[in-house]
């Protein structure tokens, strides 16, 4: 029997290795997004199960000091997304081994059964409302016009980035995993833009207006080779063809462009939330902006919901009720 299977049992230095082997083979997970978050979230699992059996009692722990270190529920649904599936993927490595020993075809029937039960940990419930705040639109101008005072290709790639980040809410991770065959022009300066998300869920979202100019601007430097839509720029300056931006690299990104813009402390989330904001604020009914967002459920959505009881009141005025005056009255 190979280590492959028994790796549900210890755990050692080469485990990391072969989880992300798994990934790179497993035809379900198309999204490198999806591939770099769960190798992300078994690494910090690895190292907190410090080589002790992986178990159903075990992963419910582990996922109850992430509720008490306060992650969010989300947070934690997504940690145990990736435990679950490196369960399956080991039950599934074990079956297809060729075992005539009948002492070793118990012990995979045992890492088959302990697999099963680990897949089958529910997630945990309950939604927290995000940090963060929303932007003003004058942040938002003032953070595109820091990018368009550099007169650089950088400025130009930020502005690009910045101005998708406002229109489509794309997450930070969606935004730095982009390739250029993702972005379809569609005429008369607008383009549909496919997103892998979360749990390798795809989605369509809308480029109109500024942040298609913008993103226009971008292409034209950037030319119309395969890759990644957003290239990384060294410090003299350079476009690094065919080398993408990462995470943290958009992370010191919009930092520098808040600084130049003297705008208040905000994430790449911000923009997210600001997007959800102002879609229920005009008037987008709550199904159509979850889909956009990318939630797999509305409750998610509708924690991002700014609005106020006025809002809540000119609602409920617009139902009428007929009355006809009672005689004792």
């Amino acid at each position: 029997m190979t280590t492959e299977t028994t790796a549900l049992i210890p755990s050692d230095d080469t485990t990391l290795g072969r989880i992300a082997a798994a990934l790179a083979s497993d035809p379900r997970l198309r999204s490198q997004n999806t591939r770099r978050g769960y190798l992300a979230d078994l690494g910090a699992f690895e190292t907190w199960r410090a080589g002790r059996p992986i178990s159903k009692l075990l992963v419910e722990a582990y996922a109850a000091e992430l509720q008490h270190a306060g992650k969010s529920p989300n947070t934690i649904n997504r940690n145990l997304a990736a435990i679950r599936w490196w369960a399956r993927r080991l039950a599934d490595l074990a079956q297809d081994q060729p075992i005539a020993d009948a002492d070793a075809r118990a012990q995979r029937a045992e890492i088959v059964a302990q697999a099963e039960r680990v897949a089958a940990v529910k997630d945990v419930r309950g939604e927290r409302v995000p940090k963060g705040r929303h932007i003003a639109q004058g942040e938002l101008s003032a953070l595109l016009q820091a990018c368009v005072d550099d007169h650089s290709a950088a400025g130009t790639r930020d502005a690009a980035i910045i101005a998708l980040a406002w229109a489509t809410g794309a997450r930070r991770s969606e935004l730095a995993g982009l390739a250029f065959s993702n972005y379809i022009p569609t005429g008369a300066g607008e383009g549909d833009l496919r997103i892998w998300g979360k749990g390798d869920k795809p989605r369509v979202v809308y480029v109109y207006n500024g942040a298609a100019a913008y993103l226009a601007d971008w292409l034209a430097l950037r030319g119309d080779a395969d890759g990644p839509l957003f290239y990384a720029i060294n410090k003299a300056g350079v476009i690094q063809v065919g080398h993408g931006v990462s995470d943290e690299a958009l992370a010191q990104m919009l930092e520098k462009r808040r600084q130049q813009a003297g705008v208040k402390a905000l994430s790449w989330h911000d923009f997210r939330r600001s997007f959800a904001g102002n879609l229920l604020d005009n008037g987008n009914d709550l199904v159509t902006v979850q889909k956009l967002m990318g939630h797999s459920s509305p409750t998610t959505t509708a924690s991002y919901d700014r609005r106020g009881d006025e809002v809540k009141r000119k609602a409920s005025r617009s139902l009428h009720v007929p009355y006809t005056r009672s005689r004792l009255a």
